[in-house]
């Protein structure tokens, strides 16, 4: 009974950091952001029957939709079922990572890795419900795969496997792959260092047709919903255009170490990547390089360079680099240790040595977050959701048959009064110049006039990221010094200022918020 009480201790540790992680986003307390509200009303939409980039319109792939889809399908459309399958998912990764780095360096420096990790992750990850954040288990899975049999040769099938879950991961964003590049870079330098280009060759060819595989079989599923064509474009081709919309430095793809990034996890991560750096030199002086050590080399600087395309600093973006902060972080410990006792980590780590690091790990959580475990008991408690006074005026002024639209974009809004969209492109006020198109903007123009909402959302001037729909408020940012300037005005946006003056009125504003109704 001792043992496997100290067996299931580490698993203790990473269920409250996966708890630790996704405090900000417990729906008792807080409400979605802006980009998880959006996700929350996608999968609303599709459990009402709606269909992607058919019905509404968004660059992301498809599966972070419908896992919204199936959160809210599964608590009958509470957030408490989206925030359990983002727990299940990062549980899941924290898992992985530690089953798959303690085979290979040890207990210890699974336990530290999953801590670093956790540690960044929850730093960037704020209110959660990102693409970033639920591919962090399927590239888990294909990592921790590839890691149980790079020193094997001739694993295809496996590969193919390694390949497929990268597949699942770009689904939810093309950004999400870091760890594939550096896989299929990795085999080829390797074998073609070796000249067999034939087993470099075959590799690659699984892992890719694996890749292929989600993509093709969700392609399959909207051709039948008549809109292969609509997504294969929203969530790939579109975003070549996005990416090239905003002009950037090089210096830009450093940013995820400044006040954007995982702050100090992802400086022990460059320290641990210079250390893997020249502990790669020696072993290519003495010809002892492994398909790992290649890997590892590579994987970090495209998780840096991937993470920053779109020239865009947001903090979820480095979502994406939990992982390597993990594992690399876990190779330094291992180094640390060899050097430091003359033993490796691995033989230096028992179970009664990881289940007493795993009880200290469990009360540092606590202390660094003490009020933690008192939030989720209040909220499973007492249940129910946060609703902000937006949210809340909406839903209780205007029928649920009601259509809201929303300027300067919070679909949260939407999905927590539970009030459509009349327009397709919900996201318009916000496309870049350069990546919108005409058919964007006449779509636009053509749902609002066809289908005129109930009340308008205008939010700009709490941003002041867009015009707002309002002529003094309107004048008054313009006037602002550098506000304007800012701005991408569309030239058919007149057009929709026009519609607004002369069939709505203001009915209310709440927190820099304007609420207009349509005339009677």
């Amino acid at each position: 009974m001792m043992n496997k009480f100290r067996l299931a201790l580490p698993y203790v540790f990473l269920f409250l950091l996966t708890a630790f992680v996704l405090d900000l986003a417990n729906p008792f307390f807080d409400v979605p952001a802006r980009d998880g509200g959006f996700f929350l009303y996608a999968g609303s939409q599709i459990v009402d029957g709606k269909i992607p980039y058919q019905d509404y319109w968004d660059s992301k792939g498809p599966g972070i939709f419908y896992i919204n889809a199936l959160g809210l399908f599964l608590s009958g459309g509470s957030r408490w079922g989206v925030w359990l399958v983002e727990f299940i998912c990062i549980f899941g990764m924290f898992v992985l990572l530690y089953r798959a780095v303690s085979k290979r360096w040890g207990i210890g420096a699974a336990l530290f890795g999953s801590a670093v990790a956790g540690l960044g992750l929850q730093v960037v990850l704020g209110y959660g419900n990102y693409t970033e954040e639920y591919a962090l288990l399927f590239n888990a899975a294909g990592l921790a795969l590839f890691l149980s049999m790079v020193d094997v040769e001739h694993n295809y099938w496996k590969y193919l496997w390694v390949g497929a879950f990268f597949g699942l991961s770009f689904i939810f964003r093309a950004n999400n792959i870091g760890g594939l590049f550096a896989i299929l870079g990795a085999v080829f330098l390797f074998y073609v260092f070796k000249r067999n280009y034939l087993e470099a060759l075959r590799i690659i060819l699984a892992a890719l047709a694996g890749f292929a595989l989600p993509l093709l079989l969700w392609t399959i599923y909207f051709a039948m919903l008549g809109a292969a064509g609509e997504m294969l474009y929203a969530s790939i081709l579109f975003n070549f255009s996005y990416a090239a919309a905003k002009e950037r430095e090089w210096l830009d793809i450093f940013s995820g170490f400044g006040r954007y990034g995982m702050g100090w996890t992802v400086w022990l991560t460059l320290v641990a990547w210079f250390a893997l750096g020249f502990r790669f030199l020696v072993s290519f002086v003495q010809r002892k390089v492994i398909v790992l050590d290649v890997f590892l080399l590579l994987w970090f600087p495209l998780e840096i360079f991937l993470s920053n395309l779109s020239g865009r600093n947001f903090s979820h973006y480095y979502i994406s680099w939990a992982l390597a902060v993990g594992f690399y972080s876990a190779l330094l410990f291992a180094e640390f240790w060899q050097v430091t006792f003359n033993i490796s980590a691995l033989e230096g780590w028992n179970d009664h040595l990881g289940a007493i690091a795993s009880a200290v790990l469990v009360i540092v959580l606590l202390i660094i977050s003490p009020s933690m475990p008192g939030r989720y008991v209040q909220s499973l408690s007492q249940g129910g959701e946060a609703i902000d006074p937006v949210s809340a005026y909406i839903r209780d002024n205007s029928e649920p048959e009601d259509l809201l639209l929303t300027w300067y974009p919070e679909m949260r809004v939407n999905f927590m009064a539970g009030r459509a969209s009349p327009v397709k492109y919900l996201y318009y006020p916000l496309f870049l110049e350069g990546s919108l198109t005409k058919e964007i903007e006449d779509r636009y123009h053509e749902d609002l006039m066809k289908n005129p909402p109930q009340l308008i959302l205008d939010c700009s001037r709490s941003v002041d990221a867009i015009p707002s729909l309002d002529a003094a408020t309107r004048e008054a940012q313009y006037a602002a010094p550098g506000v304007k300037r800012k701005m991408y005005i569309p030239p058919g946006m007149d057009e929709v200022f026009e519609f607004v003056e002369a069939n709505y009125q203001i009915e209310n504003t709440i927190d820099e918020c304007i609420i207009f109704r349509l005339n009677e």
